[in-house]
């Protein structure tokens, strides 16, 4: 009887611990896993690109060095020309150097500014030299400009209106200050006289009798030049406002024993391009 019944807890036993070990069976690493599907409604972003930073490096060594730099250039273009002529009374001269007569009377005439301007061109070399934000810059250019001035008789009528034409070389000195592309500059301007046309000298010679090629417009005068410019790398373009200080031409005319002045002097509207090295 106990030996049955041992037999039969052996069994039961055995059956048991079968039953234990097949539940607890660990699955491989390497089994499959089935991962679920997932829709995605939203849409991709676009990345924005960055907007690349300004490269200040080559600006800030430009601006801020100590040594001074030099460059040279060219530069060409054109401009408006006026002429103002102070007021004055002039009598005529006769051959022999007296005053001419008119019907027994002295011919004097009324000299008189007019504002129409003349268009002129002009063209040139400088050199400038550089020192952080601050340039100095020396010039030399031809220049070919002119105005008009009014000659009215005794009764108030026009006798003649004087086209002048005459051609210079000018040496302006000018003081710059740089930023960026742009520049402001200002400076001394000497002028000295070439040539004028023959209206000019056909015009005053009724008043004097003296060599007007020699004597009428042959001293320097002094100016003021002043403007602003843009420069892209070698190419820049500029205006400048030129004015005579003194008097391009400051002239002695009619008789001797009452002579007048003739005075004149120039203003310019200008606009030229050029190139720097």
């Amino acid at each position: 009887m106990k030996s049955r019944l041992l037999l039969l807890l052996s069994l039961v036993s055995t059956t048991v611990l079968a039953q234990v070990q097949k539940d607890t069976v660990v699955a491989p690493k390497d089994s499959v896993k089935i991962t679920p599907f997932v829709i995605n409604d939203e849409k991709p972003q676009k990345k924005r690109k960055k907007k690349p930073e300004p490269d200040t490096t080559g600006y800030t060594q430009e601006f801020n060095r100590n040594e001074v730099g030099f460059q040279w250039g060219i530069r060409a273009g054109g401009g408006l020309n006026s002429l103002t002529t102070k007021e004055v009374s002039s009598v005529r001269i006769a051959p022999s150097g007296t005053p001419l007569l008119e019907n027994g009377r002295i011919i004097r005439d009324q000299i008189l500014s007019n504002k129409d301007q003349v268009m002129g061109y002009l063209g040139g070399f400088f050199v400038r030299m550089t020192r952080g934000f601050f340039y100095l810059q020396p010039e030399i250019f031809y220049n070919r400009k002119g105005g008009k001035f009014d000659i009215l008789q005794s009764d108030g009528r026009l006798f003649k209106r004087v086209n002048t034409t005459y051609s210079a070389v000018n040496v302006p000195l000018l003081l710059g200050i740089r930023f960026r592309q742009a520049r402001l500059f200002a400076g001394p301007m000497l002028e000295f006289p070439v040539s004028f046309n023959d209206e000019l000298r056909d015009a005053v010679k009724v008043y004097t009798n003296n060599d007007l090629k020699k004597e009428l417009f042959s001293r320097p005068s002094m100016g003021l030049s002043a403007g602003l410019g843009f420069e892209f790398k070698h190419f820049f373009i500029e205006g400048r406002f030129e004015t005579s200080m003194g008097n391009i031409i400051d002239y002695g005319i009619g008789p001797a024993s009452n002579p007048s002045k003739l005075q004149v002097s120039s203003r310019s509207l200008v606009l030229a391009i050029g190139f720097i090295k």
